[in-house]
């Protein structure tokens, strides 16, 4: 009897710790949290924090999924989390935020502060993207017109996952960012917003990157050289390159579309001094020609290729150069390579490598490789 009952005790404490969830809370009774914008208030000390809640409102075919916003404002940013409460029926719930916008002024003071309470708390994910809004508050990216749903915060995060087709916009978790601001060795850059007209309506669009000096903004990239920043670091999984073709005096385009993209970067040693060499393979196809030659004629892929080439290179050398001199900050992470390859190097350098950077010799080596480019030899023409 006493096994028996032993037994039946031992089934029912497994059902009661394998089922169900210790901080379970129903849903419908919780504000759930989309995203959010962080300005700086508009005089004293402080933040004003808008949230996106999704609301759901149910029909008798299907739920609606729409959004409202409610503000809160507190010295710090776990202050204005917690003044939600007051002006909420539902507690917020933070799990499934994915995004927040930082405007530029609580950017150029410091992001610590956003990146400690993302990490301390238990709700918010790791996996939240930080872009920096370049419209004068951060709050209006979440007023804006959506095209596409109306969870804003959803479609900026579909937005930046789905660009690896571009190849324009950094793709860094706030784990990521946190890990590069706590290390010399590496600039962080995360992605920029910015209000853009669609047909005649105000709506939103990502517009590249923003250079972080540690935890505050520095200044801006464009989505172009953003592409070579991605070059460099190795994250390019597609995109298109245009470039321009001289054949006689004929000044024409063609635009290879990019498969893939190896990028090694190597720490050398050579008379004492430290430089970086950075091999890129790209394969490309050529995606559309605007060109009035035979394109799959051997010379004329060897013209295309060697000028896509020296396009990479150009551009690249030029991002690396203006980031020695207008910025001096490695946000390529050659310094964390070289910690990576030569750790005793590193020890000796690592407090001067502001500096060190600047002047860092890099030799840049591009091969690119034209896949079969389909089935016209010519481009099509009007008779």
């Amino acid at each position: 009897m006493n096994k028996v009952f032993l037994f039946t005790l031992f089934i029912l404490l497994i059902a009661v710790l394998t089922t169900g969830c210790w901080n379970y809370r129903e849903i419908e009774k919780l504000a759930l949290i989309s995203g959010m914008a962080i300005d700086k208030v508009s005089s004293g000390k402080g933040y004003e924090m808008t949230a996106e809640v999704i609301d759901i409102s149910a029909s008798i075919r299907e739920p609606k999924f729409d959004s409202i916003r409610m503000q809160s404002y507190g010295e710090s940013v776990f202050e204005c989390v917690r003044n939600m409460i007051n002006i909420s029926a539902k507690p917020p719930y933070w799990s499934h935020a994915t995004t927040v916008i930082i405007s530029e002024d609580v950017a150029k003071d410091g992001i610590i502060p956003i990146l400690d309470w993302i990490v301390r708390d238990a709700e918010p994910r790791l996996t939240l993207y930080l872009l920096i809004s370049k419209t004068p508050t951060a709050k209006e990216i979440l007023s804006l017109q959506s095209l596409s749903t109306k969870i804003r915060s959803f479609e900026i995060e579909n937005m930046i996952t789905s660009n690896n087709r571009l190849s324009q916009v950094p793709n860094v978790l706030a784990s990521e960012l946190t890990n590069a601001i706590s290390n010399k060795g590496i600039s962080a850059v995360i992605p920029t917003v910015d209000m853009v007209f669609n047909e005649g309506k105000q709506t939103m669009a990502l517009s590249g990157g923003a250079i972080l000096n540690k935890d505050k903004l520095a200044g801006f990239m464009d989505l172009e050289d953003v592409k070579y920043y991605l070059f460099v670091r190795d994250k390019i999984e597609g995109g298109l390159l245009t470039i321009d073709i001289t054949d006689n005096t004929t000044l024409d385009n063609v635009t290879l579309e990019i498969f893939k993209n190896k990028t090694k970067i190597t720490p050398v040693i050579s008379n004492d001094k430290l430089s970086m060499h950075i091999k890129i393979k790209t394969e490309v196809a050529i995606g559309e020609s605007d060109t009035p030659i035979n394109i799959l004629k051997e010379s004329n892929i060897q013209h295309i290729k060697y000028t896509a080439e020296e396009f990479l290179k150009n551009n690249i050398s030029k991002l690396i150069n203006n980031m020695q001199k207008d910025f001096g900050l490695d946000i390529f992470g050659f310094g964390s390579i070289v910690k990576k390859k030569n750790p005793k190097l590193w020890k000796e350098i690592d407090d001067n490598w502001g500096e060190i950077f600047k002047d860092l010799d890099v030799k840049i080596d591009v091969d690119v490789h034209i896949r079969s480019s389909g089935h016209l030899s010519d481009i099509i023409r009007m008779h």
